[in-house]
């Protein structure tokens, strides 16, 4: 009974993240947001409420001792990244992906959304207590996106520029920033004042709702009717819904333990849709544009029918069965 309970809250998460979607695609289509709003979402909420909400959940969830078994935590998402990429590699030569869309494939299989889609299902589906996990996994796929996930883009066309290397400014991004600070205020003991976190905590609860329109106007903005489900766009959704998340539980099934939050968290989180901001780095590096604009919208879409059967694995077969 209790395992059914869990999928309805699920299911009843997801219908919630669906509606606030919704909202945000309703709002777009009636023209309540004028040219460049969308930008302004994502400016706030990766510049001011993002940060504040990490900056509070660590602070809140992470104390002095927690931080050896926290850095230990990042082993499974970076083992599955550097997994995933060599996958995604073989996969993209063996099917012959052509020049412009190799990089957009290679970062739909590794990298996710993890800040708009992410974050608020994973505070929908575990709670405040996953939160310190989820960093883990937000740290390390941040990581993964501005070190070898734009490097790959950059360099995916003829002559690309193979000097691109690691997008230092994007890597030390308002977030991550946040984090670190957060995480040095925990390690030296540095008490922060109540009124101060409680403001911090009002900004950062900002971030779901916000969050979840942006994505809605978003898909508005692309236009459901361009979708294309052609072979490059199958292969990148099989790599990001089926074949990450299987390689993250082999390397949890292998790491061996026990923490079941930590499980959980980790692999809705190999399922989340690819980075919203792919058609950016496709036009930066002179890729796909369109065909970047195709994946960001198809794995979202398709998220609709992934992640309940993903939770029902979690929730049926892997708690049930101890795997």
């Amino acid at each position: 009974m209790e395992d059914k309970h869990v999928i309805i809250q699920a299911l009843s998460s997801l219908v919630t993240i669906l509606a606030v979607i919704a909202l945000g695609y309703l709002l777009q289509a009636k023209g309540w947001f004028k040219e460049g709003f969308s930008k302004s979402i994502a400016d706030l909420i990766l510049k001011i409420a993002l940060p504040a909400s990490i900056f509070v959940s660590v602070l809140k969830f992470i104390t002095r001792d927690q931080l050896v078994s926290f850095f230990g935590a990042s082993f499974y998402p970076l083992i599955t990244v550097i997994l995933g990429y060599i996958v995604a590699w073989g996969a993209v030569v063996l099917f012959k992906v052509p020049v412009g869309r190799r990089g957009i494939v290679l970062n739909t299989f590794v990298n996710a959304n993890t800040v708009f889609m992410g974050l608020p299902l994973n505070l929908s589906l575990f709670g405040e207590e996953a939160m310190p996990y989820f960093l883990v996994y937000y740290v390390m796929n941040t990581l993964s996106i501005f070190t070898v996930g734009t490097y790959v883009v950059a360099t995916d066309r003829p002559g690309g520029n193979k000097n691109k290397g690691i997008e230092w400014k994007s890597l030390c991004s308002p977030p991550l920033i946040a984090f670190l600070v957060a995480l040095g205020g925990v390690a030296l003991g540095i008490p922060i004042p109540t009124f101060a976190q409680n403001s911090i905590s009002i900004v950062g609860s900002l971030v779901t709702p916000l969050s979840l329109m942006y994505i809605g106007i978003n898909l508005k903005q692309s236009g459901l009717g361009t979708l294309r489900l052609e072979r490059d766009t199958v292969l990148a959704l099989a790599g990001r819904f089926i074949i990450f998340p299987i390689l993250m539980v082999l390397v949890l099934l292998i790491g061996g333990t026990d923490n079941t939050l930590l499980k959980e968290t980790f692999i809705i989180q190999s399922t989340i849709p690819t980075l919203v901001i792919m058609p950016i780095l496709a036009a930066e590096a002179g890729g796909d544009v369109d065909f970047a604009t195709n994946i960001v919208t198809m794995t979202t879409i398709a998220y609709l029918a992934v992640l309940p059967l993903w939770s029902l694995f979690l929730f049926f077969i892997y708690r049930n069965y101890h795997i």
